[in-house]
């Protein structure tokens, strides 16, 4: 046992080529950027509605669920839409960029096997483009705001440390499952399968608040419901509980514990498990 806990564990020379790969990552900003606009462009390249099918396509998502969980469960329109809307924009960056990082590497492999960039550029990458993915639904929100005449709070100036916090959580946690899911194929079918899971116990489509009986733990117990309040809760006009964010920074804590190592032990073997 002890000698399969010191072959995993990282050595000094390990160490100094991780770091030297996040500070090196970091520092190609002009690149990530350039990658992760480009993935944008090539997935809407020759259409007439370009990257605002993003857009159109979440804003039909939601008024179509909207419309339909409002009737079935009888909640208020003007409501439970901005509710939905906000919920529905912050949960797509999350699990847009769980689904995608597994497979971060497999995707970069051309770049990879020609040249030695940094590994966290294409981390930084899939970032990139769902934050640009984000830019373009969060505009769903101010539309959903107007429409039935929410009036924002100033608690949504709470939503940038929010989303500063989810953002450290996905880097730690897209580099991690990039490198399992480079070395054991079977694992972005597990990813999504999973995140699908996570979607329904998640508070997403209905609040927290309607948990009673003990069943209040479905919500505390689930890491994303702390990383999803404390971006969507500002913007709702809420301030989030304190130990929504008390979860969300241990869930970084957590993550770059075990990220950290397991990245630094196992980056050089990534280009020869691609």
């Amino acid at each position: 046992m002890s000698s399969l806990v010191s072959s995993l564990r990282p050595k000094r020379r390990d160490w100094d080529l991780a770091t030297r790969d996040l500070v090196g990552g970091f520092a190609a900003h002009d690149l990530w950027m350039l990658l992760g606009t480009n993935d944008i462009r090539l997935r809407y390249n020759r259409s007439k509605f370009g990257q605002f099918w993003i857009t159109l396509s979440m804003a039909i998502f939601i008024g179509g669920i909207g419309l339909v969980y409002s009737t079935l469960f009888n909640q208020p329109m003007q409501d439970y839409l901005p509710f939905l809307a906000v919920n529905i924009t912050v949960w797509t960056l999350i699990s847009g960029m769980i689904s995608d990082s597994s497979t971060v590497f497999t995707q970069a492999a051309v770049f990879m096997r020609q040249d030695a960039l940094p590994r966290t550029v294409f981390v930084l990458r899939l970032l990139v483009r769902n934050l640009i993915v984000l830019a373009h639904n969060i505009l769903i929100v101010p539309l959903a705001f107007l429409i039935f005449l929410v009036r924002p709070s100033w608690t949504i100036l709470l939503a940038i440390p929010g989303l500063a916090i989810v953002l450290a959580a996905l880097f730690f946690l897209t580099l991690m499952l990039g490198v399992l899911a480079t070395r054991f194929r079977d694992l972005p079918q597990i990813v999504q399968n999973a995140m699908q899971l996570f979607f329904f116990i998640t508070p997403i489509m209905w609040r927290a608040d309607q948990l009673t009986g003990g069943r209040e733990l479905v919500v505390l117990l689930n890491p994303f419901a702390s990383l999803l309040r404390i971006v969507s809760e500002p913007l709702l006009g809420h301030v989030p509980p304190v130990q929504s964010y008390i979860a969300a920074c241990a869930s970084v804590v957590i993550l770059a514990a075990v990220a950290l190592p397991f990245f630094a032990r196992f980056r050089a073997r990534l280009v020869y498990w691609l």
